[in-house]
C-alpha cells in the first residue's frame, strides 16, 4: 500500500513538472494551443450588401490558414443598408458582448466606428478593408505603426484614380466628357477629386470632368433619369459608397445612353460596366485574414502595419462593350489581366 501511494505521488509530481516545463520552456506553443482551442467571435459590419464580398474573402482566408469555420469561428454579420447612423447603437450592443474583433468594411463604416472609439464606447480591435485612405481619413496615425485599435488593408482607391482615368481614355480614345456621380458630404469622395490628382490627370489627357452630386437614392435616380448624352460620353465611378450601393442606376444610365461605364471595383463587372482597374472586395478580405490571425494569436492591432492591397487587376468586359455597340482599343485588350467575353 505504501509503495502504491509513493508511486501515485511520483506520477503526480512528474505530471506537474512536465506541465510546468511545457508552459515555461514553450510558452509560444502553449499559447498557440490555447488560442487554437477557443472559439473566436467576430462582429462584421458592412455598409451595404455588395461589400459583403470582403466578408466572404475573410472567411476563405481564415480557412486557408487552418481555421475551421464551424468550430473555431463565430461571425455576427451586420449590414447597415447604407445608413451609418446605425453604427453608434450597434457599437453599444457589441461593447457589452464578448467579441474578439470587429471586421469593418468601407471607409464610412470604419470612420463611424472610429468615432465611437474616441467617445470611449468600446476598446475592441478593429480590422478594416475597402478603406480608400486610412491615413487621410484619420483612422490611423501612421501606416507602419497604426497605434490604437485599428489596422487593416488599404484599397488604394485614391492612389489609383489617375491611372484608372488614363486607362479609360486609352480604351476609348474619342472620349471627351466623363460624368462623376458621388456624395459631396462623404469625405473620401471629396478627397478623390481634391487630393487624388484626378483633376490634373483629366487636364493632362484632355478630359472634362462632369460632376454630379447625389446624396441619397432618390437623388441618384433623378439625376440618372435626367442625364443626357450631351452632358457626357462616359461614366467614371469614384470610391463613393453611395454609387456602389446604387450601382444599378448608373448601369441603367450607361445602357440607356450607350456610353461606357468604368467601375470602381472589378467585382461589379459581374453585373455590368465595360472595365475596371482595382483590387477586389473579396481579395482584400482574404488578405485581411493574415492580420486577423495575428490578432487572434495575441498581436496588438496598433503594432500591425496597414497593408496595401497586394494585387491590382485590369479587367475588361468585352461582352458589355459589344452589347453597347462600342469599340475598345486593341492595346487595352492586350494589356488586360482578364477579358470577360
Amino acid at each position: 500500500m505504501r509503495k502504491a501511494t509513493l508511486n501515485n505521488w511520483f506520477w503526480l509530481l512528474f505530471s506537474s513538472l512536465l506541465m510546468v516545463s511545457v508552459l515555461f520552456l514553450s510558452p509560444v506553443n502553449a499559447l498557440a494551443q490555447i488560442h487554437k482551442n477557443r472559439v473566436h467571435r467576430v462582429a462584421v459590419i458592412a455598409f451595404a450588401p455588395p461589400f459583403l464580398k470582403s466578408y466572404e474573402g475573410l472567411r476563405a482566408g481564415l480557412e486557408s490558414r487552418g481555421y475551421n469555420l464551424d468550430n473555431d469561428l463565430f461571425f455576427d454579420v451586420h449590414c447597415l443598408g447604407r445608413d451609418t447612423s446605425k453604427v453608434e447603437p450597434l457599437m453599444a450592443k457589441l461593447a457589452a458582448a464578448d467579441y474578439d474583433l470587429i471586421f469593418s468594411i468601407t471607409t464610412p463604416v470604419t470612420r463611424a466606428i472610429h468615432a465611437s472609439l474616441l467617445a470611449g464606447k468600446f476598446s475592441m480591435p478593429v480590422v478594416f478593408t475597402t478603406v480608400a485612405d486610412p491615413l487621410g481619413s484619420k483612422i490611423v496615425n501612421n501606416l507602419r505603426h497604426p497605434g490604437g485599435n485599428f489596422t487593416g488593408v488599404s484599397h488604394l482607391s485614391i492612389e489609383l484614380l489617375p491611372q484608372r482615368l488614363l486607362l479609360f481614355k486609352k480604351a476609348f480614345p474619342a472620349m471627351r466628357r466623363v460624368a462623376l456621380f458621388f456624395d459631396p458630404d462623404v469625405e473620401i469622395s471629396k478627397r478623390s477629386l481634391d487630393q487624388g490628382f484626378l483633376r490634373q490627370a483629366a487636364v493632362d489627357i484632355g478630359i472634362e470632368l462632369v460632376v454630379v452630386h447625389v446624396r441619397n437614392r432618390d437623388e441618384m435616380i433623378k439625376s440618372c433619369q435626367n442625364f443626357s448624352a450631351e452632358q457626357a460620353d462616359a461614366i467614371f465611378m469614384l470610391p463613393d459608397p453611395l454609387s456602389v450601393a446604387h450601382f444599378n442606376e448608373l448601369l441603367e444610365l450607361s445602357h440607356r445612353l450607350k456610353i461606357p461605364l468604368m467601375v470602381v471595383d472589378n467585382m461589379l463587372l459581374q453585373r455590368g460596366g465595360v472595365m475596371g482597374y482595382s483590387p477586389d472586395f473579396y481579395g482584400v478580405g482574404f488578405q485581411a485574414a493574415t492580420i486577423v490571425d495575428q490578432i487572434f494569436k495575441g498581436g496588438a492591432p496598433g503594432d500591425i502595419p496597414v497593408q496595401n492591397a497586394e494585387k491590382v487587376n485590369l479587367v475588361v468586359s468585352l461582352k458589355e462593350v459589344q452589347g453597347l455597340g462600342l469599340e475598345i482599343s486593341d492595346d487595352i485588350l492586350r494589356q488586360a489581366d482578364e477579358v470577360l467575353r
